[in-house]
């Protein structure tokens, strides 16, 4: 899964806060670096966070240990997430998402969005590691995931757990509601077939939400 933020120009209106000089961007994939939001006592504030939780208590930060998604139905139970969905949640602002369905060998993308909402936020799990080379404290996060809705189950069985706005607010400094953790209506969204261009991470412009024709299957 990776997901898109465009439309910054109306991130300040959205989310009620700045979080500096955006730039839209158009396939953002684990490892990489993106803005979450968080609380910090009675505020809410923005800082730039590395896709892949690495807990505080790790010693290391080996690739094969980033954990990119946590599964709704476990969040209680997993060691790495289990204390910091009680105090230690955050906001991924997003503008879209992309997953892929497998047919006969060949990976298609697909780019879902909600029309009416052209931003909006995943439930995520942050955390600050530290290295033990240098001191420094390193946020990271993990996107919170859960089964799909109608519409996405036809490419995928997981999807983002995707907040509504009266939730947002809860989700960010109130008591840990695990009902929030639901799939997001699926009247609300729209999915298209998109180029292959978004398969390679390596690639981040508009083009990768460029609408591709339908397989035969679709």
């Amino acid at each position: 899964m990776r997901y898109t933020l465009t439309h910054t120009e109306d991130f300040v209106s959205t989310f009620g806060l700045s979080c500096g000089a955006l730039v839209d961007r158009y396939n953002i994939a684990p490892t990489q670096d993106a803005p979450i939001l968080i609380a910090e006592g009675d505020d809410v504030v923005c800082v730039s966070a590395r896709w892949g939780l690495i807990p505080a208590w790790k010693k290391n930060a080996q690739s094969g240990e980033w954990l990119a998604n946590a599964r709704s139905e476990t969040i209680n139970e997993k060691p790495a997430f289990r204390d910091l969905v009680q105090h230690s949640r955050c906001i991924i602002p997003a503008s879209g998402f992309y997953e892929w369905k497998k047919e006969r060998g060949v990976s298609y993308p697909f780019y879902i969005t909600l029309p009416s909402r052209p931003l909006f936020g995943f439930a995520g799990l942050c955390d600050w590691w530290s290295d033990p080379a240098s001191g420094e404290l390193k946020p990271t996060f993990t996107m919170v995931t859960c089964p799909s809705n109608v519409l996405v189950a036809r490419i995928h069985d997981r999807m983002p757990v995707i907040l509504p706005e009266r939730d947002e607010a809860g989700w960010l400094s109130g008591p840990y509601v695990p009902d929030v953790l639901q799939p997001y209506p699926e009247t609300g969204m729209a999915m298209v077939q998109v180029v292959q261009t978004v398969n390679d991470p390596r690639h981040e412009g508009a083009e990768c939400i460029s609408e591709a024709g339908k397989s035969s299957w679709w």
